[in-house]
């Protein structure tokens, strides 16, 4: 039961985090030490379906409780205070790290890991620089979407699933790099606010384009899993070196991506969101230190009073 419990607050931090631009669910399932837990539950699905199951099921009902409410939450985010959720989730992030690289620490980090290190870097920082430069324009087709729509979205969720398995690497920074993130997060507040009113007018439409992209990114899902299962066996020390990159690269895109480029565009022209940007500057900058400060204190509470955990 403990295990369950700690599975299903697991899926639901790794569910706010794959909603978050900038924000990987996986650097979250490293941080709360269930990331190779979960991984060997994909790979051996078939193989120990049992104990595959009852380590997977409690982190898909999390992901599921986690992504629902960030959604709607982040569409008012995005709207107003968006520096200062960054800066929350940065420091989060930041305050992990040192813990991150335990995985390697003692290690010699030789040429192989270097340079996996540095393109894994370079690769989650370029996501967030290719965002700002990249302008698609998919909502205007989202309520009312042409077939090849439909199509297109199983690929984006394959994408967008190799974000949410391999840590450092933000699931909402692939999807806005693809502009697929507003189409998205605004036909899923559109779909829940239509039941809640009892229209059903739209809803086929809206269930295809999600039911397409989760297709995507639950194929994609067990796929890249298996991928990363091999590596984590055979080629540990290189694997994790890759993931403190994208880990720290994540940090920089979380201030680098084209959802907070139109913040700081708004910022430039005078406009502000809830609060004025001399306000919500500092305070973003408190946050961020406030929450570095407590994920390096809860890190190392959970170091000294709980096991490494076996993987059942």
């Amino acid at each position: 039961m403990k295990n369950t419990l700690k599975n299903l607050l697991a899926g639901i931090f790794i569910g706010i985090g794959s909603a978050i631009p900038g924000v990987s669910g996986g650097t979250i399932a490293v941080i709360l030490k269930v990331y190779e837990k979960i991984i060997w539950a994909v790979s051996h699905l078939f193989k120990e379906f049992k104990k595959a199951i009852v380590i997977l099921l409690p982190v898909i009902i999390g992901l599921v409780i986690g992504i629902v409410p960030t959604i709607i939450l982040m569409d008012k985010a995005l709207e107003g205070f968006l520096f200062g959720v960054v800066c929350i989730f940065a420091g989060f992030i930041a305050g992990s790290l040192p813990k991150i690289s335990k995985e390697i620490k003692g290690k010699k980090f030789i040429t192989p890991n270097t340079i996996t290190f540095v393109i894994a870097l370079v690769v989650a920082v370029g996501l967030g620089i290719a965002s700002v430069l990249s302008k698609s324009d998919v909502g205007a087709y989202i309520n009312n979407p042409p077939i090849w729509l439909y199509f297109v979205l199983i690929p984006v969720g394959f994408i967008a699933s190799i974000a949410l398995v391999v840590p450092g690497i933000s699931g909402g920074m692939v999807l806005i790099l693809c502009g697929f993130y507003k189409p998205l997060i605004e036909s899923t507040t559109t779909t829940l606010e239509n039941l809640v009113h009892g229209d059903a007018s739209h809803l086929g439409i809206q269930v295809g384009i999600l039911g397409c992209f989760a297709i995507g990114v639950l194929v994609g899902f067990f796929v890249v899993s298996k991928l990363m299962s091999v590596l984590l066996e055979k080629y540990h020390d290189i694997t994790f070196s890759g993931i403190l990159g994208f880990v720290i690269g994540s940090v920089v895109a979380l201030f680098i991506n084209f959802e907070i480029w139109e913040y700081y565009t708004l910022w430039s022209n005078g406009g502000q969101g809830y609060l004025r940007k001399e306000i919500e500057i500092p305070l973003g900058i408190s946050l961020l230190i406030l929450a570095m400060v407590l994920s390096y204190l809860l890190t190392r509470y959970e170091d000294k009073h709980q096991p490494v955990e076996a993987q059942d």
